[in-house]
């Protein structure tokens, strides 16, 4: 397969930017100091994740309504919108803030904008605080590949930056302490790699929903 096809193993919708599956992610630094990411999707079977040593999410389009999620999607913890038809960064960017708002138990949002892009939104959220809190990055790949890679790589970098923190107290939320991800993260696919670059992309996203649990907790 060449490089940017993107993963054969993904049916999806033609109406959806992602299929709904529990995604698998390992995490290394190279000597060169580039950190890679390893992703591999799974079908979701029967609502159990498959047996893994690296890092599993669920990830789930956003779907068409900003009012009652479908259960995969409030259960997810990467969620994708579509927002490729829109014609600004700006409807793109509005595209993302509905969805965050809609969707106050999913740690990462995004909003892909094209083969090759997204806008990635990270919740970094205390308890008992109900305005969504976060940061925005936009990812791009030098090459067009499956758009629910970008928001999977940040997920899995993010799972990884907290297993290497050591000396904070039990059930201390790590998003409160959550940097940006590296500017620079190499993403594999079966035998495909994808030069991503990440850069900030913040807005202000606001919201009056009362959050049910403490979002960093990681799923």
């Amino acid at each position: 397969m060449a490089a940017g096809e993107g993963p054969g193993v993904i049916d999806v919708p033609t109406d959806e930017a992602v299929a709904a599956g529990h995604v698998e992610t390992q995490v290394e630094t190279g000597a060169d100091s580039v950190v890679r990411v390893r992703v591999d999707w799974h079908a979701p079977a029967g609502g159990h994740p498959p047996k893994t040593e690296g890092t599993l999410h669920l990830l789930a389009p956003a779907g068409r309504s900003l009012i009652g999620p479908e259960p995969v999607v409030q259960s997810a913890s990467v969620v994708v919108a579509d927002a490729r038809h829109h014609r600004s960064v700006d409807a793109a960017q509005e595209e993302l803030r509905a969805r965050v708002r809609s969707l106050p138990g999913a740690l990462v949002v995004a909003a892909v904008t094209s083969n090759r892009s997204a806008l990635v939104w990270v919740r970094v959220q205390p308890p008992a605080v109900w305005e969504p809190a976060g940061y925005t990055v936009t990812v791009r790949s030098d090459e067009p590949g499956p758009v629910g890679l970008y928001p999977s790589v940040i997920y899995g970098w993010i799972r990884w930056w907290a297993d290497q923190q050591t000396g904070f107290p039990e059930g201390f939320p790590f998003g409160l302490l959550l940097p940006r991800p590296p500017g620079r993260i190499d993403a594999t696919v079966l035998s495909d790699t994808y030069r991503l670059t990440i850069t900030p992309a913040d807005a202000f996203i606001s919201s009056t929903y009362t959050d049910p649990h403490d979002p960093t907790e990681w799923r």
